[in-house]
């Protein structure tokens, strides 16, 4: 069985998600920074603030066995944490990562602790890990990637961020194979991902 999915930090823009979601029809998307009040297209599982904004996924199918799972770690100022959405489509877990940040000083433990926090709440089985990772530097990477092989993920794609050497979106998957992927431009400080994957 093949699925297409979206991957796409969206910068808070008003319906960017439904736009994409119109342009590209994928069979399930993964979102970061939504502005879900927004939107006109339904995204069925979502963790967002009383603002609206945080991680979300859809689907053309059904979506269920949805969680909602935190960031151990508050940001600089110790009120913000990082929202994340797990959901199962057609039996495959999917996870809308929007990984602890630390800025100013782009701690790499807490975003660890992050990943680690998401991998508890997952089951064994075909999973997709994807969404802006915050990897400020190739440590950062080497560290998520560590976690998540240690658990059976592969990395399945990187995506650049324009004007950065190094990007901050990736996809992980394990139990699937990558077939093809894309990225591409739209209104979002982020580029965007287009994976096709084959369970």
């Amino acid at each position: 069985m093949k699925i297409r999915v979206l991957v796409q930090n969206l910068q808070k823009k008003d319906n960017l998600a439904s736009e994409l979601f119109q342009e590209y029809k994928p069979d399930v998307m993964l979102l970061q920074e939504i502005k879900l009040h927004s939107e006109t297209v339904h995204f069925q599982a979502s963790y967002v603030s009383r603002m609206g904004y945080g991680t979300a996924i859809g689907s053309k199918f059904d979506v269920k066995e949805v969680k909602q799972i935190q960031s151990p770690s508050a940001e600089f100022g110790g009120i913000i944490h990082k929202k994340t959405t797990v959901a199962t489509v057609n039996e495959i877990q999917f996870v809308s990562f929007h990984g602890y940040n630390g800025q100013p000083w782009k701690d790499k433990s807490k975003l660890v602790e992050h990943v680690e926090a998401v991998l508890k709440d997952l089951s064994s089985g075909p999973a997709v890990i994807a969404g802006d990772f915050n990897t400020w530097s190739k440590d950062h990477f080497d560290a998520v990637e560590a976690k998540l092989n240690n658990t059976g993920f592969h990395h399945a794609y990187s995506w650049p961020y324009p004007g950065r050497d190094y990007p901050l979106d990736h996809a992980f998957s394990r139990g699937l194979s990558l077939v093809s992927h894309e990225n591409y431009a739209c209104a979002s400080d982020h580029r965007g991902a287009i994976l096709e994957l084959d369970l």
